[in-house]
């Protein structure tokens, strides 16, 4: 009843947001979004903060070890199909200062200043999912065929099998793979939902690894991998951040496929997460 409490809300927020984005307009200051997801952070990595201190070397190591396989796992299958195209220009992006600004401020302020810091943790999501849902409304003109659809759900059973993996090798939930890359929703949800900081490190880092990862095998693979394994890649991460990357490194046509595979694991990943962590603790 819990999972499905839980979901139910998570689906409401993001329906909420989406009816306003599509029928009301709403439109989202891109400061406002940046501020949600700098709080979320914030509030998760206090709360752990005394955890992921005594821990960093064994939580650092193994996030980026999982982003890495979970990312060559997920473009794998489109590689072994088909055959990329040369890119002509190369892309790259720096690394998220308001997450990782917000990552280490929460460790500083919560090893030192004890408080209830995971008791926000539940309301900011919803209100990220709210901010989600209406970016998602705002968006004209996307026919989702069943070709686009292909790409986000192998990509997602892709990580599944990875996260399967690392829990039947070292005990962590297949949850962690399940976000995408979304590392505002996956790290916050787990810490709240297991209690475990580890865990909730663990689906943050390896999730920002993702995204930064798709920053750098992108280009550097582009000439040998096609545009469906490189969105595979990105994962949930396509229709926002990395969506520059790949209209940079495969041209115009990518955006809409871009656009679509971020859109489809955007909705999945609040669906998928806690019902892979209640089936996979």
């Amino acid at each position: 009843m819990r999972l499905l409490a839980e979901m139910a809300e998570y689906m409401a927020a993001m329906g909420l947001g989406y009816v306003a984005g599509r029928f009301l307009g709403l439109r989202i200051p891109s400061f406002a979004f940046t501020a949600v997801v700098a709080a979320v952070i914030f509030s998760a990595s206090a709360e752990g903060a005394r955890t992921v201190v005594d821990n960093a070397g064994y939580i650092v190591a193994l996030s980026f070890g999982y982003a890495l396989s979970a990312a060559l796992a997920s473009l794998l299958p489109f590689a072994l199909l088909s055959r990329g195209r040369g890119a002509s220009q190369a892309a790259g992006s720096k690394v998220s200062v308001v997450a990782v600004s917000a990552l280490l401020a929460g460790i500083a302020v919560g090893y030192f200043f004890q408080a209830p810091y995971a008791s926000a943790i539940g309301p900011i999501l919803v209100v990220l999912l709210f901010l989600a849902g209406a970016d998602i409304g705002r968006l004209r003109g996307l026919t989702i065929g069943p070709r686009l659809i292909a790409v986000p759900l192998a990509s997602l059973a892709s990580s599944l099998a990875v996260g399967l993996a690392f829990y039947l090798w070292l005990g962590v939930s297949p949850a962690v793979a399940a976000g995408m890359g979304w590392y505002s929703f996956t790290g916050p949800f787990l810490l709240s939902a297991s209690g475990n900081a580890v865990l909730g490190a663990l689906g943050f880092l390896a999730n920002f690894f993702r995204e930064q990862l798709t920053f750098v095998l992108t280009p550097l693979l582009a000439s040998r991998i096609p545009p469906d394994a490189a969105l595979a890649v990105g994962g949930a991460t396509t229709m926002d951040n990395t969506l520059p990357l790949y209209r940079s490194v495969y041209g115009a046509e990518a955006v809409v496929p871009a656009v679509v595979n971020g859109v489809v694991l955007t909705v999945a990943v609040p669906i998928v997460v806690p019902l892979v962590y209640r089936l996979f603790p």
